[in-house]
């Protein structure tokens, strides 16, 4: 439960920092002089995927909390080859650096760069969701993912976040389809997918400490282990 509250405390800063660039405690009829311009909030298309990623990491934090009230300390997953695991959550941060190197092609109006660096990071996906599948083939052969809590919360919550990313691929599709075609310039559109690429790689890092046994695992229960 200490993740979720510190995930809405940070959540209400965010919303603070947000709320006072509005000036919404300012009085222009007060004020003297020309007209107060009030500062843009930004395109309204990143800022409901901002509200959209702030519920999806709430789903996340409450899951979480589920799972480390039901399922007893040191029950987290150990995978016949951890390694899988490891590659596919290196494949998830070359993904999200690759949309930044994309996005800072689109600005320099680089095209080869950006085309290759979309598709490095369409591969990296679809090569983390491909380990995600193996690490359940893996968990089944073994028979460590019985029906108890921890095993339906392992499914549950990996799914979960597979599915946020197979969704996401969708728009990265048609960035990319616009990217290569000569129409509109790609780059909002990118850095919409670079702001969903790390929230779910953040969103990852702490799962994979928390359903895996790895070396932050003890600092990812001591967040979410209730006191």
């Amino acid at each position: 439960m200490s993740l979720v509250l510190l995930y809405l405390a940070g959540l209400g800063l965010l919303a603070g920092r947000w709320l006072l660039r509005q000036r919404l405690a300012a009085k222009p009829w007060l004020e003297a002089g020309p007209a107060v311009a009030l500062p843009p909030s930004g395109p309204p298309a990143r800022l409901g995927l901002a509200v959209f990623l702030a519920a999806v990491g709430l789903l996340f934090a409450l899951l979480t909390a589920a799972y480390a009230m039901r399922v007893p300390a040191g029950a987290a997953r150990a995978l016949p080859d951890p390694r899988l695991v490891w590659l596919s959550t290196g494949l998830l941060v070359l993904a999200s650096l690759a949309l930044h190197l994309a996005g800072a092609a689109a600005r320099h109006g680089e095209r080869t760069a950006l085309r290759a660096a979309l598709l490095i990071a369409a591969a990296a996906t679809l090569g983390f969701l491909a380990g995600q599948g193996l690490a359940w083939r893996d968990l089944v052969a073994s028979g460590l993912a019985s029906p108890d809590a921890a095993g339906a919360f392992f499914i549950l919550i990996t799914g979960l976040h597979a599915l946020h990313l197979g969704g996401g691929l969708a728009g990265l599709g048609a960035v990319t389809a616009r990217a290569f075609r000569a129409g509109p310039d790609p780059a909002p559109g990118l850095a919409l997918c670079a702001l969903y690429w790390d929230v779910l790689l953040a969103i990852w890092l702490v799962l994979f400490g928390l359903l895996f046994r790895t070396p932050w695992s003890g600092l990812i229960d001591t967040l979410c282990r209730p006191a």
